[in-house]
C-alpha cells in the first residue's frame, strides 16, 4: 500500500529516513521540510505561516485564510482524493496546543473514513482504532496510554501489558489507560464498540 506523508508546521522528529512516497507539506509544514532538503510534491493550506519562498516544481493549492478546516485536515483530504488511504503524519505535535489536539482528532476523522492515519514525533506515535483489534509490538519499559476518543469506548481488553484489562469501560473524562507500558511481550488492544487513542513511545 502506498503512504502518502503530511507535514506540519510543527518540529518535524521522528522521521529516520526520507520518506519514499507522495509528500503533502500543510501550510508552514513545508519550512520544516526545507531545512530536511525535501520537495514536497504538493502545498496546501492558507499558507499564512509560511516564511520561506515556495520550492520550484512542487504543486500549490491556495485557500482562504477564513475556513472550516485547519492545514493538516485539508493535507489529509487532498491525499484522500488522490487515492490514498495510508498516511503518515509529522509536524503535527509540539507547536500551538489546540492544532496538536486538532490532530488527533483527525486520527479520529480518517479512521472513520476506513483510512489509516499515524501522527508520529520524536516521542511517540499516535494512532486510533474503532470496533476493533490490534498487535502492537514495543520496547520492554516503553509507555503505551490508551485514552477513549469521540465517546465511551465499551468492551476494552489490554492483554501483554503491565496493566492488563478485560471487557472494561473507558470514558473520555476519565483517563484510566495513561501510562502503562510494554512487558516485552506483544500488546493485544481490542475495543468491541467506540473509539481508542493508542499513544506509544517510540
Amino acid at each position: 500500500m502506498d503512504t502518502c506523508y503530511l507535514f506540519g508546521a510543527g518540529e518535524i522528529s521522528g522521521l529516520t529516513e526520507p520518506p519514499k512516497g507522495y509528500i503533502i507539506a500543510a501550510d508552514g509544514g513545508c519550512d520544516g521540510l526545507r531545512r530536511l532538503g525535501i520537495v514536497p510534491n504538493l502545498i496546501i493550506g492558507d499558507l499564512d505561516s509560511l516564511q520561506g519562498d515556495l520550492p520550484d516544481g512542487a504543486e500549490i493549492i491556495r485557500h482562504p485564510i477564513r475556513k472550516e478546516y485547519t492545514d493538516m485536515h485539508l493535507a489529509y483530504l487532498e491525499g484522500a482524493k488522490r487515492g490514498f488511504a495510508d498516511f503518515e503524519i509529522y509536524g503535527g505535535t509540539g507547536g500551538a496546543s489546540d492544532h496538536t489536539f486538532a490532530n488527533y482528532c483527525l486520527l479520529l476523522y480518517g479512521k472513520r473514513q476506513g483510512h489509516t492515519l499515524r501522527l508520529r514525533d520524536e516521542l511517540s506515535t499516535a494512532r486510533v482504532i474503532e470496533n476493533e483489534e490490534i498487535t502492537l509490538h514495543g520496547v520492554l519499559g516503553h509507555r503505551l496510554s490508551v485514552f477513549a476518543i469521540g465517546g465511551e469506548a465499551q468492551g476494552v481488553s489490554i492483554k501483554g501489558a503491565e496493566y492488563e484489562a478485560d471487557d472494561v469501560t473507558l470514558s473520555p473524562e476519565f483517563p484510566l489507560g495513561v501510562s502503562n507500558a510494554f512487558t516485552g511481550r506483544d500488546v493485544t488492544l481490542r475495543v468491541r464498540q467506540g473509539a481508542l487513542l493508542i499513544i506509544t513511545e517510540n
